[in-house]
Parts: C-alpha cells; sequence; structure tokens
C-alpha cells in the first residue's frame, strides 16, 4: 500500500517483476521509490518501473508491461480495503449501508493502545462464525455474559457483505472492562451502554465499546491455522491524561480472546471426527448461517451477498 505525492491510495502485489522477489518489509516507512532488493529493479508509486542496473540490462518492450501488478484498493470510514483478486463490486456495493453505520463514531480520530497477534490452531471460518453469535457466552466467557447478557443481544437486518449486531451492557457495569467500569477514560462520542458488533466481509471484525474499539483481522495461514491481528483503540484524549490505564480492558480481552482461540481450536478437532456429521443452525445463529451461504458463494465464483 503506497499513497504518493498525489495522495491517491495504491495498492500492488509484492513481488518485483524480474524475478518474483519481495519489494517491501512488514511495516510503514517513507520512500519516493519501490527499489527490489534482489537486483535493483526500481519503481515509482504509481507502479511504474522506473530504472533497471546496467548489468540485468533494460526489460524488452515497454517499461509499462513490467509495472506492478496492481490490486483494488478503497477508503471508507477511516479504514483501507484491499481485494488481491477481480473485486465484485465497489466498497459501496458491497458494504451499503456501513459507512452511515460507523459515521456515528468517531473512529477516525481513535489512537491505537496496542496491537498483538495470536495463531489458532482452526480454521478462519470458524473464528468467523464464533464472532457472530453470542449463545456461547454462558459456558465459555462466563465474565462476559455477566457484563453483556446474551439474551439482551440483537441483530442488524442484513445488508450487502457486511454483519451488524448489539449487545447491551448490564446495569450497574459502565463498559466491557475487568472492573466494568470505565475508569476516567472518555465516552466514544455519547453516553451509551450499548456494544456495537460488525463483521465485514469476509475477515474484519470490529466491536465498538463505550469508551474503545476492538479490531480484530482473520489472516488464513492454512486449512487448519489462523493468525489473528487484534487491536485496541481509544480516544485520543486518552494518551495526554496521566491518569489513563488501559489495563483492565487488556486484562479483560486477553482472557477472553484466549477462550475463543481455545474452544474454536477444540471444534477444529471435533470437526475432523468421522462421527461429526455435518450439525445445524439454532434459531439465533441466522447470521452464522449467512455467512457460511455468503463463504460457498464465493467458493463457486459468484457475488458473495
Amino acid at each position: 500500500m503506497v499513497r504518493g505525492v498525489d495522495l491517491q491510495l495504491r495498492g500492488f502485489h509484492n513481488v518485483c517483476q524480474h524475478r518474483g522477489a519481495c519489494l517491501a518489509e512488514p511495516g510503514l516507512t517513507r520512500s519516493p521509490r519501490l527499489v527490489c532488493p534482489y537486483h535493483g529493479w526500481t519503481y515509482d508509486l504509481t507502479g511504474r518501473l522506473c530504472s533497471t542496473p546496467i548489468a540485468s540490462g533494460p526489460p524488452a518492450g515497454h517499461p509499462g508491461v513490467w509495472s506492478l501488478e496492481p490490486a483494488a484498493v478503497a477508503e471508507m470510514a477511516g479504514f483501507v480495503f484491499v481485494c488481491s483478486g477481480e473485486p465484485w463490486g465497489t466498497v459501496e456495493e458491497a458494504f451499503e449501508g456501513l459507512a452511515e453505520e460507523l459515521a456515528r463514531f468517531p473512529l477516525r480520530r481513535l489512537r491505537l493502545g496496542r496491537r498483538v497477534e495470536h495463531q489458532a490452531r482452526a480454521n478462519w471460518k470458524l473464528l468467523a462464525e464464533n464472532f457472530l453469535e453470542s449463545h456461547h457466552f454462558p459456558p465459555v466467557h462466563p465474565e462476559l455474559e455477566r457484563i453483556t447478557p446474551t439474551d439482551r443481544a440483537g441483530t442488524l437486518p442484513p445488508r450487502g457483505a457486511w454483519f451488524g449486531g448489539t449487545m447491551e451492557i448490564r446495569q450497574p457495569f459502565e463498559t466491557v472492562a475487568v472492573d466494568g467500569s470505565l475508569g476516567g477514560r472518555p465516552l466514544l462520542g455519547f453516553p451509551t451502554r450499548i456494544v456495537h458488533d460488525y463483521l465485514i466481509f469476509p475477515s474484519c471484525m470490529l466491536s465498538v465499546q463505550p469508551d474503545y474499539l476492538l479490531v480484530y483481522r482473520l489472516w488464513p495461514e492454512a486449512a487448519n491455522l489462523t493468525r489473528i491481528t487484534s487491536e485496541i483503540w481509544f480516544a485520543p484524549s486518552s494518551s495526554a491524561d496521566p491518569s489513563f490505564d488501559p489495563t483492565p480492558v487488556f486484562a479483560f480481552w486477553d482472557r477472553v480472546n484466549a477462550q475463543d482461540r481455545a474452544i474454536c481450536e477444540r471444534q477444529q478437532q471435533g470437526l475432523a471426527s468421522p462421527g461429526f456429521r455435518g450439525g445445524c443452525y439454532a434459531t439465533v445463529e441466522e447470521s452464522s448461517h449467512r455467512f457460511a451461504a455468503m463463504v460457498a458463494r464465493s467458493y463457486l465464483g459468484q457475488r458473495p451477498w
């Protein structure tokens, strides 16, 4: 992902067109060019081949033939979306109504509090479906059930390639944390005891809490292995407050996320058993059923939604 002097965001496959070496390492940097570390082929920030070392010799044909392979990118509500293949449509079509939904929250202004990565020995789809339902809270997350009881959960009407739902925070709790207290942390815009959850198909999950934002991204690494990037974002004024303490939030989600990984890994083991005949969907699993149907349509090369 690059943003040039014209401020336009562009995405490219991270591969040099000479011998296929990866151009960039993970992380943020500033550079007017993309230089291959293998043979020194150099590209500008539009993806066009600028130069090659004399030893490599100029490639045959117009330099434009050797441009980087582009990837479709779009921005919405402070997020960047990338499609490495042929997109099924525009972001506006795929995520109809989502921009308006997220515009209620000051997401663009939030500051990153923490980013961690974990591996789960489970298929990414199991982790996504786990996020989409809450009736596993009582046996798996008793501390979460105590604050956001599953019998007060709601589901937004389906629209496009995203899912939405709400969880009510039971009084006297103010937020989802170890102590259930805001602890002086500022609210994200307006007073509320409602958690707003979103899954942006296929693998991005957001949870807007009263005083912070959870972001999860799923990266499939094998059929039974998923890398999970977990982030927690706070209001910008938090970092300027010397009394700001995110520890109760971090500790709570460290425990809950570990519980989710463990139960999905247990599910992954069971799915491999010849004794499993296919299962069924409960009436409160309408989002899980819709997600599975979208995945199936994707595998068939059809538009998911």
